[in-house]
């Protein structure tokens, strides 16, 4: 009997038996300390209704897929556990668990023309980006001390200067972190990307930017040649 094809947000932990139909939106190489070979082979998979998740695979099996699998393709995918996430850092927070191959794992390319999106992403308000430092689920950002030590010259009976600590200080500053699976894209095409660069352009008339609907706020015009604000 072969497996129920399922919604990623469908997937239990239980002993259920599924297949599922996603795009490899993201794949990296998760290194292993002090050691050539990958810990694992890990990627976000993304299905039609929008869902995705964590999938990863285990060293041992990394030569078994590695050739198989590419950036951006669909697949079927069947003969896998789904179990909770433990570790730290995890790309998606839509679900807490996460897909490993076995060696009995399947994967084929499906109909590419499957309406599934290409990438799904989840913004964070740069004001908000605050709130999540140190939290070690979801890397957002890291808190970081620094000590700033106040000294003062002081001159002793003998005629001598000596430096003296007065007190120390310690203060927090909040930096954005990196990791294996970091990506960056410039100039990336999508929505949210070109809202955001629209908001640099200015009406070569009227000087204003746009309105949110395509229009400039106070001519009320579009334009092809919008200049840089």
């Amino acid at each position: 009997m072969a497996p129920q094809l399922a919604s990623i947000a469908k997937l239990t932990t239980s002993k259920a038996r599924y297949q599922i139909i996603a795009r490899a939106t993201r794949i990296w190489e998760v290194p292993a300390k002090d050691e050539e070979k990958p810990y694992s082979l890990d990627m976000v998979l993304l299905d039609q209704e929008g869902s995705h998740i964590q999938a990863t695979i285990p060293r041992r099996l990394i030569n078994t897929f590695v050739e198989t699998l590419k950036e951006g393709v669909i697949y079927k995918i069947q003969h896998f556990e789904v179990v909770a996430a433990t570790r730290s850092y995890r790309p998606v927070t839509s679900t807490n668990n996460i897909i490993k191959w076995t060696s009995f794992t399947s994967i084929v390319e499906d109909d590419q023309h499957m309406p599934i999106p290409k990438h799904k992403f989840e913004f964070h308000p740069i004001q908000n980006l605050a709130l999540r430092t140190n939290k070690l689920d979801y890397l957002i950002g890291k808190s970081y001390l620094t000590v700033i030590e106040r000294k003062k010259k002081a001159t002793t009976s003998k005629g001598e200067t000596q430096l003296r600590y007065i007190y120390i200080e310690y203060e927090r500053e909040t930096q954005l972190q990196s990791t294996y699976a970091t990506n960056i894209n410039i100039n990336f095409d999508i929505p949210e990307a070109r809202i955001l660069k629209q908001m640099y352009l200015l009406c070569p008339t009227c000087k204003t930017g746009f309105d949110g609907k395509g229009k400039y706020r106070q001519c009320n015009k579009t334009t092809d040649n919008p200049i840089q604000r």
